[in-house]
């Protein structure tokens, strides 16, 4: 059993897990190892380091992918600087990984099924953060008896993801020890939440390589998807509250309201939600984009810029606000996957099934019913002629621009938008020169894991423009 070299425990107040999921943040931190941690006090620090960790990621990736752009001027992360994600990279490898590797331990010597499947559940979705950030990242041989582990290759990550995955349906299925409750942030124990979890992860992770084996790619995606999310009930995320709050209201909105400015959204983004893109507007725009104060046009920040913007990632926005949850994972997600799947098995440029078509629409209304948008408004826009294409128009490009949408503020649309080489969008003014015109495609490793491994660091970092394994043909 691997023991990943660091572990550091956030250890609850007493009395949280008799209480309700609205306290789980009432936590004292311990930096000191606390080796007789139960199951039922990893679970939720361990799900806390996972969201973070989704947080982290999609503060840098969104703005990778133009649908965030830095409010501070013309040198932020949006021109494709190099950034490491430090934050990122402490929480996956010194909190969530340590922590579901020992629930992972303490369970099989426990014989508790349930958590054992919800910690590689949660295990493979880390894994899925880190190697989209940096390709090749340790994991097989991260022990507290090595300090100095190669790295997996991306190709053995996704091997191990989906290895878990399958695992772990196994083990949710199981129905010895025992079971977790309120400690279970998510699903509050609900093994067919986590059953439909796993599938659906498969599916995300499966069709992440659909550019390397299309075919394969599709009937896989497609066949985990069947027993994967039937709503948006089953949706992968984090619910925060009023005392607890979400990282995109208390890092993002909040600072933006007392002038610690730092990213709003883009033009990318606005343009395609306000009419300017698609000639129809997005009855989502005033749901999941704030507007400054005394602004009534939508215009979104020109990304490289720090200019151009009347919008705000504010307080009052869907994603953003003070009982916002935090979306890993969402029942539009898997739609839009299941559209894209059923398009590669039509085998034409131009055109899906009517079981694609019907997908493409379920990832649009699903995903505006989440955030609130009207019944009436989700009809008339399914029906507008430049939505409503028919079957036989579909392209690829119609089915990710509306998954753009649906997965906004969500880290992992920026894997969609590199496997489409960034669709249409403009270069972003002041680009990073380094990168010679072309479009930014990896993080670099942080500082400190070239400190303590320095040769392996140096062996798997690559320039930022080469194009990781997985969006390679």
């Amino acid at each position: 059993m691997k023991r990943f070299k660091y572990t550091i425990i956030l250890m609850p107040l007493l009395g949280m897990l008799l209480l309700s999921c609205d306290k789980f943040l009432d936590v004292n931190t311990d930096e000191t190892l606390k080796g007789d941690a139960t199951m039922q006090e990893l679970l939720p620090t361990a799900q806390f380091y996972t969201a973070e960790a989704s947080f982290q990621q999609a503060y840098v990736a969104c703005q990778y992918a133009q649908q965030l752009g830095s409010a501070l001027g013309a040198n932020g992360i949006d021109t494709y600087a190099e950034t490491d994600n430090t934050l990122g990279w402490s929480n996956l490898y010194l909190y969530a990984l340590p922590q579901l590797n020992a629930i992972i331990e303490k369970g099989q010597e426990e014989g508790a099924s349930a958590y054992v499947g919800i910690a590689k559940v949660l295990t493979a979705y880390n894994l899925g953060i880190a190697t989209v950030n940096w390709e090749n990242v340790p994991y097989s041989q991260a022990d507290q008896k090595n300090f100095s582990p190669a790295y997996d290759t991306q190709e053995q990550v996704y091997a191990t993801i989906v290895r878990l995955l399958d695992e772990a349906n196994t083990e949710l299925t199981g129905n010895t020890g025992a079971k977790p409750g309120t400690d279970d942030l998510i699903y509050q124990g609900d093994m067919a939440e986590w059953i439909r979890l796993a599938h659906s992860l498969r599916a995300r992770y499966v069709w992440h390589g659909s550019l390397r084996n299309p075919q394969q790619a599709a009937q896989s995606a497609l066949a985990s998807l069947e027993k994967g999310m039937k709503g948006n009930e089953d949706d992968f995320q984090l619910q925060y509250n009023s005392k607890n709050l979400s990282p995109w209201y208390s890092k993002v909105a909040i600072p933006n309201t007392t002038g610690n400015l730092s990213v709003t959204f883009t033009n990318t983004i606005v343009d395609l939600m306000n009419g300017t893109t698609q000639g129809v507007a997005d009855p989502r725009l005033s749901k999941v984009i704030g507007l400054k104060n005394n602004q009534t046009v939508y215009s979104g920040v020109v990304p490289g810029s720090g200019s151009g913007s009347t919008v705000d990632l504010n307080s009052k926005a869907w994603h953003s606000n003070i009982n916002s949850p935090l979306v890993m994972m969402s029942y539009s997600e898997l739609k839009g996957i299941e559209a894209e799947a059923r398009m590669v098995l039509s085998g034409a440029a131009t055109g899906t099934s009517a079981e694609g078509y019907a997908a493409y629409q379920a990832m649009i209304s699903s995903n505006m019913k989440k955030v609130g948008v009207a019944d009436a408004d989700i009809d008339a826009f399914l029906k507008d002629a430049k939505i409503n294409v028919g079957a036989s128009k579909l392209t690829a490009k119609h089915i990710i621009t509306e998954k753009f949408k649906s997965m906004l503020l969500n880290g992992d649309i920026w894997t969609d938008i590199r496997k489409y080489n960034y669709l249409d969008f403009p270069m972003p003014t002041n680009a990073n020169p380094d990168l010679q015109g072309k479009r930014i495609q990896r993080m670099k490793y942080p500082d400190s894991e070239i400190t303590r491994n320095s040769k392996t660091v140096l062996a798997n970092q690559k320039d930022p423009e080469v194009a990781m394994w997985l969006i390679s043909k």
